[in-house]
């Protein structure tokens, strides 16, 4: 069967199909990371404010999301809830 797929480019197993997969997921973890910082930086702004209600409601829709924020003394991280 690979060697039928490959007859048109298409085999699964190719390496040129791993260094794209990597790729989009690099672009795609790029274009979250971008994402998440920008909603990071509305929750220290409304922590900053005292506008805590809002930074909690920012924290949830990233934990629902499945992004779990911590925060440290140089700021807050993020990573991929498991």
């Amino acid at each position: 069967v690979r060697a039928m797929l490959d007859v048109f480019g298409l085999d699964p197993l190719d390496p040129h199909w791993a260094r794209a997969t990597a790729n989009r997921d690099n672009q795609a973890m790029n274009t979250l990371d971008t994402l998440v910082r920008q909603q990071l930086e509305e929750r220290d702004q409304a922590r900053k404010d005292h506008d805590f209600a809002r930074a909690d409601v920012i924290r949830d829709q990233l934990a629902a999301a499945g992004v779990t924020v911590a925060d440290t003394p140089a700021g807050s991280t993020w990573d991929l809830s498991r």
